[in-house]
């Protein structure tokens, strides 16, 4: 999931500074294969509930002709290779599986997706730095941030206690009592502000 959630903060990005209705219509598609995933993995549903949503979001990014969009189209491709594989192995592909999932609507609930999906952003940036540096993989760190995301993840889709958010945060305080080296200088600023948000949207349920 981390993965679809830098495809979601990557074409989020782009409708910034494009106007473009095929693009924006596209990050629904891209929203509904990470909430089929997050209802799979956090909520009980059949796995086979993520095929007919991520068909259809490549087939639709595939058959953009935005070409300022071009440059995400590789790795869209990519994370559905790589998603369309783990099924395929588990025999989990129906063409029109359905199985319906309820999302609570909410702004609160909303806020806890975008938590997760700069969550899972961090995550894939701080693998893609260290491979790019060839700098040890932050094992623990990245524990760290993964348990935060799964708390999100089972408040938002299975309803689970906010306290679990709360308990992930201690832990997530830590990370920025170690010394990085400072190719990560970058994604832990991103990091911080992300953790001081989450603790002023925590604050509201007290």
């Amino acid at each position: 999931m981390s993965y679809q959630s830098k495809i979601i903060v990557g074409i989020y990005s782009y409708l910034q500074d494009h106007n473009d209705k095929e693009i924006e219509a596209l990050f629904e598609d891209a929203i509904n294969v990470f909430n089929a995933l997050g209802s799979w993995v956090y909520g009980g549903t059949s796995p086979k509930i993520v095929y007919p949503e991520l068909q259809l979001f490549v087939k639709k990014a595939n058959n953009s002709n935005t070409e300022s969009f071009l440059h995400l189209l590789d790795y869209i491709n990519w994370v559905g290779n790589t998603i369309y594989k783990k099924l395929e192995d588990n025999q989990w592909i129906e063409d029109h599986y359905y199985e319906s999932f309820t999302l609570e609507q909410s702004n609160d609930v909303t806020t806890g997706l975008l938590f997760m999906w700069r969550l899972g952003w961090l995550i894939v940036s701080i693998k893609d730095t260290s491979k790019e540096n060839e700098e040890p993989m932050l094992l623990q760190t990245l524990k760290t941030f993964d348990n935060l995301f799964d708390a999100f993840g089972g408040w938002v889709y299975n309803r689970e206690e906010l306290i679990n958010v709360t308990q992930s945060l201690l832990e997530f305080e830590s990370i920025f009592e170690e010394k990085f080296s400072p190719i990560y200088d970058e994604i832990l600023e991103e990091a911080r502000n992300m953790m001081e948000n989450i603790a002023k949207f925590l604050h509201k349920f007290k």
